[in-house]
């Protein structure tokens, strides 16, 4: 290349970068003209893409602040923002509780621990039932009986087991059905696998007595398999939920209700007619409270769910809650935009909270687009995707910071910090698609197949082809689109897509059980 060619490319080039710079590329810079249909469809990708990183970065930039509040409460442990202190109540002040725990193929290990659970609360026993309603055959419920029986006696709880005969309704059907058979004046709703602290009942109780009319706690993870996915699956749980539920709470966001641990008077229960008869009865419940102005509180108590110990379960438990928030956006978003009760943070917080599910395909869609621009020729996005792309990668940082920094102050080394973060990535990266397809078929319809997910010594045996369906198909999918590149001399795009592939090929390590 002579020294004129090399001036006039310099000058070509620096005029180029001034334009785009200038914006004065709407359309990106191309390697093609664009026809008509193109036109449409990088038309409906840019729309896609500029909502999928505006909605990013607003929700990173609120984890953010939302882990700087969790981060000083686990730092300093201090009771701020409304988190109740017990306050001194002799028992005959005491309300009587009724335990609810929905239960359906449970094995009796896991329901043995429940009572003993049960039993460990330093709450008057003479104050609290505690309800199993069980979706199951006759012989089990009368097998299960005949078993827990001794047990309640020797651990001096008052227990009873009943049967629906008739299984519709989800988990809330389950937990009205509970309700009518319930005496207490206030209703506690925990899973079999919920493990809580002593005084977890008597910290839920202050804080009804102090004003609140429901409240919930931070959940964590805990294992019985003991393998990469479960103890990656319990990293999760620990360091994120003290951002997304704590640091919500402590900063005045959307005060959602986890399903696995609830303590609210039963007659505010009754006042929004009780649970939901549907997959997201928790959701659905937190906002037909704030609709109505009652107060939503979190106590400072840790309480420990088991986590999936398989990939499948996992995918099975993420996909419900990715359907239960949809259902909850089609169905509740405007008892929650209108409410005259919660605050404007309260509502732009609950449709962020709504949208955390489904935007695990945000992964899906990007790789999506990426292919989609390549092959109608945009060799570069037009400048404000470019910007929104630089603003997302420039917050993410603080966010890893922050989670650092909060798995250190809750007992997790840098490197397990590093390691799982780099895997849950590969995780969500492997999950992206099937929540993809999930959210498409979520919008549908209303109708979901409801599969608890496995508690204890219950496992799943894989059916490769059948279980993992989507992720092979789109692994067969980038195959081909690698090919097409290829034929069309399309190579930088091709290394891309061909780098997702590995990630996607090195992920199925993680995921498929090993002997």
């Amino acid at each position: 290349m002579s020294n004129n060619e090399y001036i006039v490319i310099k000058e070509l080039t620096r005029q180029v970068v001034q334009q785009y710079i200038m914006n004065q590329y709407p359309w990106g810079i191309l390697t093609r003209p664009l026809t008509p249909l193109a036109l449409t469809i990088l038309s409906i990708t840019y729309v896609i893409t500029i909502a999928m990183l505006v909605l990013s970065l607003i929700q990173i930039a609120v984890l953010v602040r939302y882990g700087i509040v969790s981060l000083r409460y686990v730092r300093t442990h201090n009771n701020k923002n409304g988190v109740p202190r017990i306050i001194n109540k002799s028992a005959h002040n005491l309300p009587f509780i009724s335990i609810l725990i929905p239960i359906k193929n449970e094995d009796f290990l896991t329901i043995e621990r429940s009572l003993q659970t049960m039993a460990s609360l330093n709450y008057p026993k003479d104050l609290f039932e505690v309800i199993f309603i069980s979706d199951d055959p006759e012989y089990y419920v009368n097998s299960l009986i005949k078993i827990i029986t001794p047990i309640t006696t020797r651990l001096g709880i008052n227990v009873k087991v009943i049967r629906r005969t008739i299984n519709r309704g989800y988990k809330g059907g389950a937990l009205n059905y509970g309700i009518k058979h319930a005496r207490g004046d206030v209703i506690a709703v925990f899973d079999v696998d919920t493990i809580m602290p002593s005084d977890y009942l008597l910290k839920a109780v202050s804080a009804l007595l102090s004003g609140y009319d429901a409240v919930t706690a931070v959940w964590k993870g805990y294992y019985i398999t003991n393998n990469a996915i479960s103890r990656l699956l319990k990293f999760m749980y620990d360091v994120y939920n003290e951002v997304f539920i704590r640091g919500r709470f402590l900063s005045g966001g959307f005060p959602a209700i986890t399903g696995n641990n609830l303590v609210i008077w039963r007659k505010v229960l009754d006042s929004v007619n009780g649970f939901c008869e549907c997959t997201g009865e928790d959701l659905d419940l937190s906002i037909r409270l704030r609709s109505k102005g009652y107060r939503i509180g979190l106590i400072d108590s840790d309480v420990y769910s088991e986590v999936p110990n398989t990939y499948l379960a996992f995918k099975k438990q993420f996909s419900r809650w990715l359907f239960n928030s949809i259902w909850n956006m089609k169905h509740n978003l405007k008892l929650l935009i209108m409410s005259d009760y919660a605050s404007i943070w309260e509502k732009i917080d609950g449709v962020l909270w709504m949208l955390q599910f489904p935007s695990m395909s945000f992964v899906a869609l990007s790789i999506l687009a990426t292919v989609i621009l390549s092959v109608i020729g945009v060799l570069i996005p037009p400048m404000p995707i470019l910007l929104l792309e630089a603003l997302n990668a420039l917050t993410v940082a603080p966010l890893a910071t922050v989670l650092w920094l909060i798995s250190n102050s809750i007992g997790y080394k840098t490197w397990d910090f590093f390691t799982n973060a780099a895997r849950s990535v590969l995780l969500t990266i492997l999950m992206s698609f099937p929540m993809l397809i999930y959210s498409i078929e979520s919008l549908i319809t209303d109708e979901w197949e409801w599969i608890p997910t496995p508690k204890g010594y219950l496992t799943h045996r894989y059916s490769f082809l059948r279980d993992l369906v989507h992720e092979l198909s789109i692994v067969l999918m980038l195959t081909a689109t690698i090919i097409v590149l290829i034929l069309n001399d399309q190579l930088l795009t091709m290394f891309y897509v061909a780098g997702v592939l590995i990630i996607l090929l090195y992920g199925f390590r993680l995921v498929i059980p090993r002997k």
